[in-house]
């Protein structure tokens, strides 16, 4: 099939209202009949996934499926690239030209498609900048000045842009609402352009403002620019001034939420000042008072949370063992104690209790009940044990084991896990470093998502189970997944047409070879917190978003979060000399 025409792209791009570059796409695909013609290599073309920061791949696949993936420009023809060459000199519009010129860069060094797509870019990102939806604008505006600067490093070209975001920012001067500013005023200060004094005065004019207003991330943002573009007018003092003031909103921040009386995420931002002061020398001395209001969040947490009823339970006993058992301990062992100190439930006792309570109290059981989950919505029916159905009886006592389970998990949080959790932040500053030493040979956790698992327990050390679980939920599915094909089995569906699916965590959870990998106490863990319907659902919950703020408040949520610890933990050659160093001093010691 012949390619295009200039003057038929043209009159195409002509019937849509740009406001991005999928409209050009998505204008192509309209044309196009068959993943053969041209008009469909256009719309692939004009479908990468943009990545304006990275240097030498700018564009990358849309999507990609295993070891499939949708188009790269080194896919491209040298025909095809003629064609589009062509087609650069004769087509007006700007976001063409800019991709157009970018492609003949990257594929064919071609210097004066470079600068077509440099002038085409900064056209481009004018005729859409706004002060709110401004990410798009600023994607052109920064492939530009990076395109710019690898033809020209020392020329013109790049002033041309930079001057540009320059007049912005002050042309905005700070009454854009988001970050358009700021991203500007990043770019300004990385190639050393501008009035760095007028620029730094603006900067921090929106700093106070945000600060006044509880925007206390941007304030942080404009702050850290400000002290960049001080320092590039060698005004160390007042850079260092700025960057005092954006830790100190740190602790703004803290404040504000403890006045919310929302302790989780006060409690957060604690920990984020005691890092910040941590940074600035100035306020170091400062950090043990800012340590004793972390811990008084801390506990005053757990207050907050949602609970099921333990009044009539003293608990203040297993609280002060479970706090001596970690006290003083050095953090290798703290962690590694924190993973095995606690048994996990056996389903076969909880079971055989259960079944006992039933015989015992026979009266609740008698009649179904309704299951209803974190939002609230009835999400299933526990069907009364007096049946002759044994699949109907099987699913009531697997209800009122869950049931049963969820009050176990709850003593078990609040005498000994979270007082424990919380010896341990008092006696060291866990941060991602310190669990790369004891996890950093897990057997469980892919060496490409090491980061991701420090990232979420990171954030439950810090009580914020709403960040860890987010991030931890489809990691331990994914690596699940990974200990099983290491094994041997291919955790994977193929239709008739070739297409593959991963197997989701239930049926990850089902596989004999996960049952016999790591037992049935985690299995049954794993499934009736994250996917039985009569229970929590968690996995189910947060991946829709159903699961409500309260939800990660839940000793459920704590007491996932400590489960997934253990998954991760138990198979790293430290636990194993850990546990081998206790049996040689308490040989009875029960393990999970």
């Amino acid at each position: 099939m012949l390619f295009p025409s200039a003057k038929e792209i043209s009159a195409e791009i002509g019937t849509i209202e740009i406001n991005s570059i999928r409209d050009i796409s998505r204008c192509f695909e309209e044309r196009s009949v068959s993943k053969d013609d041209c008009w469909y290599l256009l719309q692939q073309l004009f479908g990468f996934h943009f990545k304006p920061s990275n240097l030498t791949e700018p564009f990358g696949p849309m999507m990609t499926d295993g070891d499939k993936r949708t188009m790269i420009p080194n896919d491209l023809t040298d025909e095809q690239l003629d064609n589009l060459k062509v087609t650069l000199e004769e087509v007006d519009d700007p976001e063409y030209r800019a991709r157009v010129g970018d492609v003949l860069w990257l594929r064919r060094k071609d210097p004066n498609a470079a600068r077509i797509a440099v002038e085409a870019y900064l056209e481009a990102g004018k005729r859409i900048e706004h002060p709110k939806n401004w990410t798009s604008s600023m994607e052109r505006y920064e492939r530009a000045v990076r395109l710019a600067q690898q033809i020209e490093r020392n020329g013109e070209l790049p002033k041309t842009i930079l001057v540009h975001l320059e007049d912005r920012v002050i042309h905005y001067d700070g009454s854009d609402p988001l970050y358009f500013s700021s991203r500007a005023l990043e770019f300004l200060a990385e190639f050393r352009t501008g009035d760095f004094t007028v620029l730094a005065a603006i900067a921090g004019r929106v700093a106070k403002q945000s600060c006044l207003d509880g925007d206390f991330q941007r304030a942080r943002i404009y702050y850290e620019v400000q002290a960049k573009h001080l320092k590039l007018t060698k005004k160390s003092d007042q850079a260092e001034e700025a960057r005092i003031a954006a830790a100190r909103s740190y602790v703004e921040e803290a404040e504000a939420h403890e006045a919310n009386g929302d302790y989780m995420v006060a409690h957060s931002f604690w920990g984020k000042a005691i890092r910040a002061f941590r940074d600035r020398p100035s306020l170091r001395a400062e950090t043990p008072e800012l340590q004793k209001r972390y811990s008084r969040a801390g506990e005053k947490l757990l207050s907050e949370m949602s609970t099921i009823s333990s009044d009539e339970i003293d608990l203040s006993q297993y609280v002060e063992e479970s706090r001596a058992i970690m006290r003083d301990l050095p953090w290798v062992d703290a962690f590694y104690e924190l993973s095995s100190f606690i048994p996990l439930i056996d389903p076969e006792e909880l079971r055989k209790t259960t079944e006992d309570g039933i015989a015992k109290h026979p009266l609740h059981t008698t009649i179904s009940a309704s299951i209803y989950d974190a939002s609230g919505r009835k999400v299933g029916v526990r069907p009364s044990v007096f049946t002759e159905d044994n699949e109907e009886y099987e699913k009531a006592i697997t209800g009122l084991m869950v049931q049963n389970a969820e009050q176990l998990r709850h003593l078990t949080i609040h005498a000994h896990i979270a007082p424990a959790v919380r010896q341990i932040i008092e006696d060291h500053y866990v941060n991602r470093e310190m669990l790369a030493t004891v996890l950093d040979d897990s057997s469980l956790i892919p060496p490409e998502r090491r980061e991701l698992f420090y990232q979420a327990i990171e954030a439950g050390f810090q009580w914020d189970f709403s960040t860890a679980l987010h991030t931890m939920i489809p990691q331990v599915e994914n690596a699940l997944r990974h200990v099983l094909e290491q094994q041997g089995v291919t955790p994977v569906n193929v239709d008739n047409d070739g297409v593959e699916e991963v197997w989701g965590i239930e049926r990850i959870l089902s596989h004999p070879q996960t049952i016999e990998t790591f037992g049935d106490k985690f299995v049954f863990e794993l499934k009736s917190i994250l996917v039985e319907r009569l229970g929590p659902n968690l996995r189910n919950l947060i991946a829709h978003g159903a699961l409500p703020p309260e939800g990660f408040k839940s000793t459920t949520a704590f007491y996932l979060w400590w489960v997934l610890i253990c998954l991760a933990a138990y198979p790293t050659s430290g636990m194993r000399a850990f546990l081998e160093r206790k049996k040689a001093t308490a040989p009875s010691i029960k393990e999970n």
